[in-house]
C-alpha cells in the first residue's frame, strides 16, 4: 500500500480522495471518506495517520468481499461494538476533564495571607 506522508494529510479532500481511489476505495465512498478522515486525523502524529488510513483501506476491501465464515463475521462486529464503546468512554472522559478544566480557571485562588479555619 502506497500512502503519501504529510502532502496527503495537509492537502484538501479532493487530493485525499484521489489517493483513496488510487488505493482501492470506490470513488462513491472515497468523498465523504475523505471528509471524515480529514475530520479524524487532525491531531494524530504521521505514525498513527498512516495507520488510520490503512485500516480504512483494509476495511472497505474486506467489506466488498464476502465473509468467508460466519464466526468471523459475528468476531469482527462484536469488535466494532467494543470501539464504539470506546470511543464514548473516550467522549466523557474527554468532557470531564474540559469541565475540571473550566472548573478551575472559574475559581479564584485562595489568598496564602488568609487563614482557613
Amino acid at each position: 500500500m502506497r500512502i503519501k506522508s504529510k502532502s496527503a494529510r495537509t492537502a484538501p479532500a479532493d487530493t485525499l480522495r484521489g489517493e483513496l481511489e488510487q488505493l482501492g476505495v470506490s470513488p462513491g465512498e472515497a468523498a465523504p471518506l475523505a471528509e471524515c478522515l480529514i475530520r479524524l486525523s487532525r491531531d494524530l502524529p504521521e505514525r498513527e495517520y498512516r495507520a488510520l488510513l490503512e485500516g480504512v483501506i483494509l476495511g472497505q476491501r474486506a467489506a466488498r468481499e464476502p465473509a468467508r465464515s460466519p464466526e468471523l463475521q459475528h468476531m469482527l462486529e462484536d469488535f466494532a461494538v467494543e470501539l464504539q464503546k470506546l470511543d464514548e468512554g473516550l467522549r466523557v472522559l474527554a468532557a470531564y476533564v474540559k469541565r475540571l478544566r473550566e472548573f478551575g480557571r472559574a475559581r479564584p485562588a485562595l489568598s496564602p495571607a488568609r487563614p482557613l479555619h
